[in-house]
């Protein structure tokens, strides 16, 4: 493996387990964490999108949407055009735990972005989202 990809995988890696511990700290699984953020804020999400966005499997996100059901934290409603395809919607005591989890994360987030700056979290998003892309359109080569 080249040295870039080393650093990259070790960047990754770092910050996938910053959130890990910021999880485990908070006594939540990571999954979880990453699908209540994905929800927060959201009208209209269902387990695709929740997949799209986080980069968890189906599977997994199934999984977590199944609890946070179970625990009453979600409602699954049919989608307006196919009802088979569920929007997934927070209810109000979901709403309040993903708020209890998500708003000091986003507020942590949010100093460390002030401390980076805007030009370089902006930098950091358009050379990820670069990144991302061309990935993307390599992989498609390779399958």
């Amino acid at each position: 493996m080249s040295t870039d990809a080393q650093k990259l995988w070790g960047v990754w890696g770092q910050a996938n387990g910053l959130y890990s511990s910021w999880a485990a700290s908070k006594n939540v699984n990571y999954y979880l964490l990453f699908v209540l953020y994905a929800l927060e804020g959201q009208e209209e999400m269902t387990q695709k999108k929740i997949c799209i966005c986080t980069g968890l499997t189906k599977q997994t996100v199934n999984s977590v949407i199944r609890s946070l059901k179970e625990k009453g934290y979600i409602e699954l409603v049919p989608g307006p055009q196919d009802r088979r395809e569920k929007r997934i919607i927070l209810t109000e005591k979901g709403a309040a735990y993903s708020n209890e989890l998500i708003t000091p994360l986003q507020e942590l987030e949010h100093r460390v972005y002030q401390i980076m700056g805007s030009d370089r979290v902006q930098q950091m998003i358009d050379d990820i989202t670069l990144f991302n892309h061309v990935l993307e359109k390599e992989m498609e080569k390779e399958m």
